[in-house]
């Protein structure tokens, strides 16, 4: 019941209304069933051949029902009855309707607070969770274990209904006969509790089926994102294998489930039938009267149905239940990870930024010792180093996705941990190495869907990127798309869209991560060009390990064993004497 305890305490309105309206439905029809007591009675009396013993004194039940009518003001008879008879259950569908909309109406929130929750937790996080996490995991997370896990609530509402009816049902029988109730109940139970292994079976098959949906669905993201290298070189037949494994895992899941959920399902009739025919040769014995025999057969199955179905809804819970449970790891592991966004004084980048005698260690290796260097104000500063040097460490310190074991970032001459993380993040472009695409048109791809930038925004951010001749010449323009991760766009093409991407906002330091790697030398020249278009404009952090922007740079550093050291720049002499 730990998923009942869940939902309760996160959507109790919800569910109290929820159960409200079932009690009052199932009260309904209780009184319903109550009132097919006289009618019965009735037409047992009109029947010429009804033996007298059956015509005789109206049973305790159906005398209580008769005082009841009589305090009201109404006669007992077929013309009164069946009518009342007939507005109970419709009312009764009224109520049902409403409270099986507000379990619909619960379901989808559950799945929307699910995934917000999640987007939330996750954007809240460190920079180094998300080096942890995999992108195929969380996708499956918030496009199939949401849904499943809000399923389970309709699943379990639906167990606290029939729970419910069980309840009414059986208040019902113990007025007509107390000891024949017992009995019934006893009998139920047994059954009930000799089906419980099936229930346990989809439980295991469930927990099993989220593992492997997870996996599968990982592994297929990672080869998507692979798909070309692996067509281009006659590869691709290696996916099958990756996948193989994990699909028949999920396959032999799925098989348990079902199976344990139709043998359920088929095991429940045959219960139910010959349950009936024991309690009716008892009461044929101990000579009940024929219309509280009618009654309690239709309470009982009443009841046993009802007992069937919540086991059936309680299997399909706990069976949804485990990607709730999925779901929610993944949650708290971020929300365990948060990040703590230090908010300070508002910073500026009207001096530069400086790195002082930082110190770095990532899963017990020193990446920096004591590195230092300066990135003035309004000029190109270069790092380059070797891959594995630290460079990007040295970027992700700056920008605060890290933070130094010792030493400090400064900006203006002001600690980073003393200043607003997230003004500063928002005066920041970045160029990142592997460049993203959104599969959408330039335009989205420039401004990430900013309703606060305009199109003359984007064209501008085009041209200083030095995009706009190209982006002009495709058709549609700057509507054109450019295709899934970018395909329909050369590197260096994808990469000037991304710079127009971090100068779109008017940032005013900019960052690049390894702009000009396996560009051509044309595309290279391009991006290069675009950088030193920046000079006096923003102020550029270019890291490489190519000596192309040795061109550009005004200041150069090479990192190497943990610290930098400054070189001289190759034009920086000239640029000086002119």
């Amino acid at each position: 019941m730990e998923i009942l305890r869940y939902f309760i305490g996160r959507y109790r309105a919800q569910t109290v209304l929820v159960v409200f309206c079932i009690v009052l439905g199932g009260t309904l029809e209780g009184i319903g069933l109550t009132a097919m007591l006289p009618v019965v009675n009735i037409a047992l009396r009109e029947t010429p051949s009804a033996p007298a013993s059956e015509t005789a004194e109206p049973s305790t039940l159906g005398a209580a029902v008769d005082r009841v009518l009589e305090a009201v003001g109404l006669e007992p008879s077929l013309l009164v009855l069946l009518p009342i008879i007939g507005i109970l259950y419709w009312l009764k569908a009224g109520v049902i309707l409403f409270a099986n909309r507000q379990v619909g109406y619960t379901v989808a929130r559950i799945a929307t607070d699910l995934r917000l929750e999640m987007l939330q937790a996750m954007m809240a996080a460190r920079w180094s969770h998300f080096t942890r996490l995999r992108t195929g995991s969380a996708a499956n997370a918030l496009a199939t274990e949401a849904q499943r896990a809000s399923t389970s609530y309709e699943h379990m509402a639906q167990v606290c209904g029939h729970l419910i009816e069980c309840v009414i049902y059986l208040c019902l029988a113990f007025m007509v006969s107390i000891p024949i109730t017992i009995g019934a109940a006893a009998a139920a139970l047994i059954s009930l509790t000799g089906l419980h292994q099936l229930v346990r079976m989809s439980n295991r098959a469930g927990s099993k089926q989220t593992k492997y949906l997870k996996s599968l669905l990982t592994q297929v993201t990672d080869s998507l994102q692979a798909v070309k290298l692996l067509k281009a070189t006659g590869r691709e037949s290696l996916v099958e294998p990756l996948l193989e494994s994990d699909t028949v895992q999920l396959n032999t899941a799925l098989r348990r489930r079902i199976f344990s959920r139709e043998a359920l399902r088929a095991a429940q009739e045959p219960v139910l039938i010959t349950f009936l025919i024991v309690m009716l040769y008892v009461l044929h014995i101990l000579g009940t009267p024929a219309a509280e025999i009618l009654l309690l057969a239709a309470l009982f199955a009443k009841t046993n149905s009802s007992a069937n179905k919540l086991q059936r809804r309680y299997q399909q819970s706990i069976t949804e239940g485990s990607a709730l449970w999925s779901m929610r790891e993944m949650i708290d592991a971020a929300t365990a990870d948060v990040e703590m966004m230090p908010t300070g004084a508002s910073p500026t980048l009207e001096q530069g930024v400086d790195v002082r005698d930082v110190r770095v260690e990532l899963d017990g290796t020193r990446v920096l010792d004591g590195a230092s260097f300066s990135v003035p104000a309004g000029k190109i500063t270069a790092l380059l180093g070797v891959s594995g040097s630290g460079k990007t460490t040295t970027a992700d310190l700056i920008m605060g996705l890290v933070r130094p074991d010792a030493g400090e970032v400064y900006i203006d001459g002001l600690p980073l941990g003393k200043l607003d993380l997230h003004e500063w993040r928002q005066l920041i472009g970045y160029v990142p190495q592997e460049t993203l695409m959104l599969h959408d048109s330039v335009a989205k791809n420039v401004s990430l869907g900013d309703p606060k930038l305009t199109p003359k925004d984007v064209e501008r951010a085009l041209r200083d990127a030095g995009a706009w001749e190209f982006v002009s010449e495709l058709p549609g323009g700057v509507d054109c798309s450019v295709g899934e991760r970018g395909m329909r766009l050369s590197g260096g093409q994808r990469q000037r869209i991304a710079i127009a991407r971090a100068l779109v906002h008017g940032a005013k330091l900019l960052v690049f991560d390894e702009a000009t790697t396996a560009l051509d030398p044309e595309s290279e020249a391009f991006v290069l060009a675009a950088i030193e278009a920046l000079r006096g404009r923003a102020t550029v952090l270019a890291i490489s390990h190519q000596p192309a922007l040795r061109g550009v740079a005004d200041r150069i550093y090479r990192i190497e064993d943990g610290k930098c050291t400054e070189i001289e720049a190759s034009g920086s002499s000239d640029r000086a004497a002119s």
